[in-house]
């Protein structure tokens, strides 16, 4: 089981930290508002994802009066041990493996695949189409070793047909390559799409046996026709907007639970329980399809559960096998036996086990 053993974090927000050693198990991050249990579990989710999972300004993660971010961790797993460092400064950011400089960020991310369940998680089913096809995407990343290929070439035609239909040119030469790459990725995320809905069911049952649910994919054209016929359909329109308005760009995710829309009629609770049965299910799906193993971040997620669904959960996971991180307050404490735990005040972390 791949885990990060040790992390250390200088100018990171307002983190300190150096060489810090976890379990390969479930460890509790405790402190107050502010303290820095959040950003701790962001510099881990930017190692896996060169991204914070609440800001899109790389600038926000740098402390202030300070140039550059640098977070290090060593990981272990079934093969050697290996090193990971990021340095993301204000105009650049550097990548190392075991000290190499890694010029491509998808090899880098993909030495650690790392999912976080967080405050703005309900985006996947409250947010735009764009969150979840993100979602969609990055399961198949670690799925299908092509699919960084057919995605980087998909987008290339995507914005050559735009830029010519903008201009006012025909976009012939472009269709051609257009529905070949967009049934590439679409081929690769229904692929993705049936691994999920094929554990799903049964980590569902576990967090919530009396709801059912159903996920569908919408490829982003009418499915009774073909995305040539949606295309041809649509090209004076698409000549006036400046777009493709049919696609692989415009795919969604339609999510249902017990026969209803689930973001129109799920509890805030049942829409959690959703969420977190889904990112278990792609963790679960990871490791057993394409061997990767990720570390799973819980900021804060779990104490927004009763009772009853907080200790089915914490239950499920301790049986699951991932590296965990969770996050809580001294006045919200989590009932459970962690393998490590941690006090953070003012950026500082002190082992507490």
């Amino acid at each position: 089981m791949a885990h990060i053993a040790s992390i250390s974090v200088t100018h990171f927000r307002n983190l300190s930290i150096s060489d810090c050693e976890f379990s390969s198990g479930f460890n509790l991050l405790i402190g107050e508002n502010g303290a820095g249990k959040t950003s701790l579990l962001e510099s881990i989710y930017f190692l896996g994802n060169l991204k914070s999972f609440r800001s899109q300004a790389h600038h926000d993660l740098i402390a202030q009066n300070q140039s550059c971010a640098v977070v290090r961790a060593s990981v272990r797993g079934a093969d050697e041990p290996f090193f990971m460092a990021i340095e993301r400064c204000k105009e650049r950011f550097r990548l190392k493996v075991d000290h190499e400089d890694i010029p491509s960020a998808s090899t880098f991310v993909a030495h650690l695949p790392v999912l976080a369940l967080h405050a703005q998680s309900d985006d996947l089913v409250l947010g735009g189409p764009e969150y979840r096809r993100k979602f969609l995407d990055r399961t198949a990343f670690y799925l299908f070793p092509e699919f960084s290929g057919v995605f980087t070439q998909f987008s290339r035609v995507l914005r050559q047909r735009n830029a010519a239909l903008k201009s006012g040119q025909s976009t012939v030469a472009w269709d051609g390559l257009f529905v070949q790459y967009s049934e590439m990725l679409t081929h690769q995320r229904v692929a993705a799409l049936n691994y999920l809905a094929a554990v799903l069911p049964d980590i569902f049952l576990h967090l919530s046996p009396n709801l059912s649910f159903k996920i569908e994919y919408y490829p982003g054209y009418r499915p009774t026709g073909s995305l040539l016929e949606s295309l041809e359909r649509n090209r004076l329109r698409e000549r006036e907007l400046g777009q493709t308005l049919s696609g692989p760009h415009r795919a969604d995710l339609l999510f249902t639970i017990n026969d209803f829309g689930l973001k129109s009629t799920a509890s805030r609770g049942q829409m959690k329980l959703f969420i977190a049965a889904l990112y278990l299910t792609v963790a679960s799906v990871w490791r057993n399809i394409s061997q990767k193993t990720a570390v799973l971040l819980f900021d804060d997620f779990i104490s927004e559960l009763d009772n009853l669904h907080s200790a089915l959960l914490l239950d499920f996971l301790s049986q699951f096998g991932h590296q965990a991180f969770f996050s809580a307050t001294d006045r919200n404490p989590l009932d459970f036996k962690f393998d490590a735990k941690f006090g953070l005040s003012a950026g500082k972390i002190t082992s507490m086990l």
